[in-house]
């Protein structure tokens, strides 16, 4: 079972899962550009801060380069699968 943090969410448990999360944000990024649904998406807010993250050549991602704005972003993208949305649902 993964250790939650003070709000209830786990926090990623390795790298992996956090350039997971990070990917989460990009492939929504490019979702809405695809589909050219740019002023319904959170591209306003995400995209300055997918700009300024780097790769390294072995084409993982360069942590120092990933921001906090970025990686809350992501974080709270892969929680949204922890969530109990079953009480929006009518009766």
């Amino acid at each position: 079972m993964k250790k939650k943090n003070k709000h209830g969410m786990p926090p990623p448990s390795s790298r992996i899962r956090f350039e997971h999360n990070i990917y989460l944000v990009l492939e929504e990024a490019l979702q809405a550009i695809e589909q050219d649904n740019i002023e319904n998406s959170n591209l306003w807010a995400s995209a300055p801060h997918l700009v300024k993250a780097r790769y390294l050549p072995n084409r993982r991602l360069d942590l120092p380069t990933v921001n906090e704005m970025l990686r809350l972003h992501g974080n709270t993208m892969d929680w949204k699968k922890y969530i109990d949305f079953e009480f929006l649902k009518d009766k």
